[in-house]
C-alpha cells in the first residue's frame, strides 16, 4: 500500500509538472489578454512553486537525503566526467533527430491558444531569457527532483537489473509525449535522454551533478545562437 501511494503521488507530480501548467497557464494568458512574455512569466512562476512545493513535501517525508552530496574527493572528478559524457550524449541525439526528423511531430496540442497568444505579443527579449532560465535551469531541477531523486529512490532502489534506471528513463520518455512529440522517435530520443541522466545519478549517488548534467544538455541547445550573436556582436562593434 505504500508503494501505491507513492505510486500516485509521482503520477500527481508529473500531471502537476506537465499538463495541469500548460493547460492553466495558457488559459490564463488568454484570459488577461497577455502575449508570449505574459506566458512565459506565468510559466516560470508555476514551475518555481512546484520546486519549492516539493522540496517542502520531501522534507515534511523526512526524504531529503536525496540531496546529499557523495564523498568529496570523487564529486569533481564525477562532474567533469559527466559534463564531457553529456556534450557527446547531445552529438548523438542531435545526429539522431536530424537524420529521423521528417518523422518527427511537433504538433502542440494547445496551439490554437498559442496562436492567440502570439497574436496578443510577439516574443520579446524577455520572453527569451524566461524560456532559457525555464529550459536551462529550472526545469532541470523539477525533472531530476520527481524522475531521478524521487523515482529512484522509492522505486526498485539500487535494483541489481537495474529496474529503477529503465523505468525511470521510459516514463521520463513518456511525460515528454504528453504535449507534444508525439511520435516512436521522440520517445526514443527523450527516453535516451532519461536513461543517460539515470545513469550518472545511478553512478554518482549525486543528483547536483545529474541536475548540472541535465542543464548542461539543455544549454547547448542555446550554444550556438548564443555564439553566433556574440560573434556577430563583437564583430560589428570592435572588428569592423
Amino acid at each position: 500500500m505504500k508503494k501505491l501511494g507513492h505510486l500516485g503521488v509521482y503520477t500527481s507530480l508529473v500531471f502537476l509538472s506537465v499538463y495541469l501548467p500548460e493547460l492553466g497557464v495558457v488559459h490564463l494568458t488568454k484570459f488577461l489578454g497577455w502575449g508570449i512574455d505574459g506566458y512565459s512569466v506565468i510559466s516560470l512562476v508555476w514551475e518555481l512553486v512546484l520546486v519549492v512545493l516539493f522540496v517542502f513535501w520531501l522534507k515534511k517525508k523526512e526524504m531529503l537525503y536525496i540531496l546529499k552530496k557523495s564523498s568529496k574527493k570523487s564529486r569533481f572528478f564525477h562532474l567533469v566526467v559527466g559534463l564531457v559524457a553529456t556534450y557527446f550524449v547531445r552529438q548523438l541525439v542531435d545526429a539522431f533527430q536530424l537524420q529521423f526528423h521528417h518523422l518527427i511531430d511537433n504538433k502542440y496540442i494547445f496551439q490554437d491558444f498559442l496562436s492567440i497568444l502570439y497574436s496578443n505579443g510577439q516574443p520579446t527579449f524577455l520572453s527569451t531569457v524566461l524560456s532559457f532560465s525555464l529550459t536551462v535551469v529550472v526545469a532541470p531541477i523539477s525533472e531530476e527532483l520527481i524522475d531521478r531523486g524521487y523515482f529512484m529512490n522509492t522505486f526498485f532502489h539500487q535494483s541489481k537489473y537495474y529496474l529503477d534506471v529503465i523505468l525511470s528513463a521510459l516514463i521520463f520518455g513518456l511525460s515528454h509525449l504528453i504535449l507534444t512529440h508525439r511520435d516512436p522517435i521522440s520517445l526514443i530520443i527523450y527516453s535516451l535522454g532519461g536513461l543517460f541522466y539515470a545513469l550518472v545519478y545511478r553512478w554518482t549517488k549525486n543528483l547536483k551533478i545529474t541536475i548540472l548534467c541535465h542543464s548542461f544538455f539543455n544549454f547547448l541547445i542555446y550554444a550556438k545562437p548564443i555564439w553566433i550573436f556574440v560573434y556577430n556582436y563583437v564583430y560589428y562593434h570592435f572588428l569592423r
